[in-house]
């Protein structure tokens, strides 16, 4: 059974897609989220790892075709949703599974479907390549796959990295331009100076304060407009 996530902006055309695919598709695929801001959407997406996207073309903060550039190596097929003819050549160079005019019927979904079906059935078995990001310090330019990653914290203009084997690294830039980067890839911003990753994340204590735990034995101060979206995100982790 594959598993699909939802980005539309509006929410009628959620609940509308969602309550098809549960009524006419159910034995096919599964719901695992969705979302009607793009931003959100993005982090979700690299958490929950569909094996389908239902994408709606325009969109307020950003368009579809915008989203899928923070997935350049992307496993998952994309269905467009849309209710514009003119987007379907952008699309199909996205390469996407197929290209969906509202208002859907049960035929455009299912046909749809089958698509995805067949293309996963004709691909190969890939490894998984974990996505590597590069790190320039004061003496050496580093390239580090994101699973090494603990968390970075900001010190004024700097980034300092946490690994799980390697020493400490200094980087020259600040955690606004990690965080657009490592976002999609199972990290958020707990607190103005730290990013971590939800991968290594052990327990949330609340003592004088929020603080996440991670392994390494590593602290870091949760705040206090972040708590909430913070724990839904361990939720769906």
């Amino acid at each position: 059974m594959l598993k699909y996530y939802i980005v539309d902006d509006e929410q009628n055309a959620v609940d509308a897609l969602t309550a098809m695919l549960s009524k006419k598709f159910a034995q096919q695929v599964q719901r695992c989220g969705s979302s009607i801001k793009a931003s959100v959407a993005i982090a979700e997406i690299a958490i929950l790892q569909p094996d389908i996207l239902f994408l709606d073309v325009e969109m307020p903060e950003m368009s579809g075709l915008e989203l899928l550039s923070h997935f350049p190596g992307r496993t998952f097929y994309v269905i467009f949703t849309t209710a514009h003819e003119k987007y379907a050549l952008p699309a199909l160079k996205a390469a996407a599974a197929d290209y969906l005019v509202k208002p859907l019927s049960p035929q455009d979904l299912y046909d749809a479907l089958q698509k995805c079906m067949k293309k996963r059935e004709a691909a190969p078995e890939q490894k998984v390549v974990p996505f590597k990001v590069s790190l320039a310090t004061a003496n050496e330019l580093l390239m580090v796959s994101t699973d090494e990653i603990i968390r970075v914290e900001a010190s004024n203009n700097y980034s300092h990295f946490y690994f799980m084997q390697r020493p400490k690294a200094i980087v020259c830039k600040t955690l606004k331009a990690f965080e657009d980067l490592l976002t999609p890839h199972h990290f958020f911003r707990v607190h103005q100076s730290h990013l971590i990753n939800l991968k290594y994340v052990e327990a949330v204590k609340s003592n004088q304060g929020d603080y996440v735990l991670l392994q390494q034995g590593h602290s870091v101060e949760i705040s206090r407009r972040k708590k909430a979206e913070f724990l839904q995100k361990l939720k769906i982790h």
